[in-house]
């Protein structure tokens, strides 16, 4: 892991943003939000950090839209302050990387949460919960062979030595990635935040 810089929430929230108005699971809602409170996706494309009111909105958007500061949803007992810094990953160390301790992320990879788990039972056409399709990670795949880029990943770890980084935004490329190695640059950008106190997340 090599670190660039400091990062702040106002990047945080707004590169969470940003990636989740092109997913096609998200994006929906999303947008719903942004038209419900009167913005456009301006503020999310082409956000300026610079400017208070904007990081004011973007971090109303994220309590809105996912609980952010709200404790409820994905981020019930998330600690609201942490402290961010931008790190580059080698191939070796993203995938290394956990999904978040969900069900339909457990069920996916068997229970481990490692991304190169999920591999195999998504090559082979499983579903999740016998039901749940896993062919837009093939997709994604497809797309990092023909050489898309992506935001920066969103991780989360409890200390700097042996715990493990736990990804919060991000988790269909990084199984884009777990899917296509060799396809994943030397190295790859990652918002990261390092405290104790996100062991009371459950999701940790």
């Amino acid at each position: 892991m090599r670190a660039l810089r400091p990062s702040s929430e106002n990047e945080m929230v707004a590169t969470f943003l940003n990636a989740e108005l092109t997913s096609p699971r998200f994006k929906a809602s999303l947008t719903e939000t942004l038209r419900k409170h009167g913005h456009s996706e301006a503020l999310l494309t082409t956000p300026d950090l610079a400017n208070p009111t904007q990081n004011e909105l973007r971090l109303q958007l994220l309590g809105d839209y996912r609980g952010y500061r709200q404790n409820r949803e994905l981020f019930t007992d998330f600690p609201d302050s942490l402290s961010w810094q931008l790190v580059m990953l080698t191939p070796s160390e993203l995938l290394d990387v956990l999904y978040i301790n969900y069900s339909y992320w457990t069920a996916l990879t068997n229970g481990t949460r490692r991304p190169t788990d999920a591999v195999p039972f998504i090559r082979r056409g499983g579903l999740v919960f016998d039901r749940l399709p896993t062919d837009n990670f093939l997709n994604l795949a497809t797309n990092l062979r023909n050489g898309a880029t992506w935001p920066p990943l969103i991780c989360v770890r409890a200390t700097t030595t042996t715990d493990p980084l736990v990804v919060l935004e991000g988790h269909a490329r990084l199984t884009a990635m777990a899917l296509a190695p060799d396809h994943i640059p030397h190295e790859t950008p990652v918002l990261l935040a390092t405290s104790p106190a996100i062991t009371a997340w459950p999701c940790y």
